[in-house]
């Protein structure tokens, strides 16, 4: 199975729910706000999709079947990796990258280094399709309330795509 690199000019896709589409394809700051904390933290993540391992159409198809029933056509915005890294930075995430292992790298809660974007493929088990292409922007879990929004409107100024 292949794997992002997340270098910067790589493109993430992101599910943008019926109820966060505003007039004029624009998705609404809740789109890109992190879910509430699990129980388990390292699992905390924003899920996307690289356009590296699965084209938007087969991304649309997953999140059809997903969160839609399979009816209606899906929205997906599209990002490159450097728009979320500087959302993120200047949200106040300390975010580097590591130039040698070519990983993107932020201070988690015990503030030692996390990969920033991990690949978490879904593999088809009782569902007819698999996610090979999803992924955790992973530095989600350390922006809260003042900060996830600045994070989130950052990431609404483009348009979604619907598939």
């Amino acid at each position: 199975m292949n794997t992002p690199t997340f270098s910067g000019k790589k493109q993430l896709v992101r599910y943008i729910d019926k109820v966060h589409r505003l007039k004029n394809r624009r998705p609404a700051v809740a789109a890109f706000l992190p879910d509430p904390p699990s129980a388990d933290p390292s699992n905390d993540h924003l899920s996307v999709n690289s356009l590296e391992i699965e084209k938007i159409d087969e991304i649309a198809t997953y999140h059809r079947w997903k969160w839609q029933n399979e009816e209606g056509q899906v929205a997906l915005a599209v990002h490159k990796v450097h728009q979320y890294s500087d959302a993120a930075k200047k949200s106040g995430v300390e975010l580097s990258y590591d130039k040698h292992q070519a990983i993107w790298f932020f201070s988690g809660s015990k503030k030692e280094p996390e990969m920033a974007y991990r690949h978490r493929p879904v593999k088809a088990h009782n569902n007819p399709y698999a996610s090979p292409s999803h992924c955790g922007v992973e530095f989600s879990r350390v922006l809260k309330e003042h900060r996830a929004s600045q994070f989130a409107r950052r990431m609404t100024t483009q348009k979604f795509h619907l598939k």
